[in-house]
């Protein structure tokens, strides 16, 4: 399943660009389906690029046809995110704690300049179930496409209410 959120933002690139780089867990109070996000790492081999290991906590129901294989104290993800300052990217990847083998999902964030006051952001990413451990073929053909629509339905909204939520934390500074 494809992810594609574009959002302008009413302020400049570089401070949405570092406000989602360098106070992303300052960020959770926008985010509802979220309880919070550990920042586990921070790594900056070179100049402009900085790499981070974030923990994400999800506080959200789950599907009825997916609660006998995803139980609540498995909505975590870990994000490896590659901050490209050169290029105004993101790149990320996450990692699911359940059916860590079979889902895979990552993409891009693109901060463009509309103005000096003004930036587009894009998120694009690609998120893929593939074969689910332990569950017959049948089943699998189902519960794929509705753990697919869970994960998106999960992470979609903190992309977007994030993007809110970085123009409503530069205004209370």
């Amino acid at each position: 399943m494809q992810i594609n959120v574009p959002s302008v933002i009413g302020y400049s690139r570089e401070q949405v660009f570092s406000t989602y780089r360098d106070e992303l867990a300052d960020l959770v109070e926008y985010l509802p389906n979220i309880s919070k996000i550990d920042v586990v790492s921070r790594d900056e081999p070179s100049d402009g690029i900085i790499k981070f290991e974030n923990h994400w906590h999800a506080d959200a129901p789950i599907p009825k046809i997916a609660q006998k294989f995803i139980k609540p104290e498995m909505l975590k993800w870990i994000d490896y995110a590659t901050w490209d300052q050169n290029a105004w990217t993101c790149h990320w990847k996450i990692q699911t704690m359940f059916m860590t083998e079979a889902v895979s999902c990552e993409g891009v964030n693109t901060f463009e300049e509309k103005s000096d006051h003004e930036m587009l952001l894009i998120i694009k990413g690609d998120l893929t179930v593939n074969k689910i451990p332990g569950v017959p073929k049948l089943l699998a053909g189902t519960l794929k496409p509705a753990i697919e629509k869970f994960i998106i339905a999960l992470i979609t909204p903190n992309f977007q209410t994030i993007n809110r939520g970085i123009e409503k934390h530069l205004q209370s500074k």
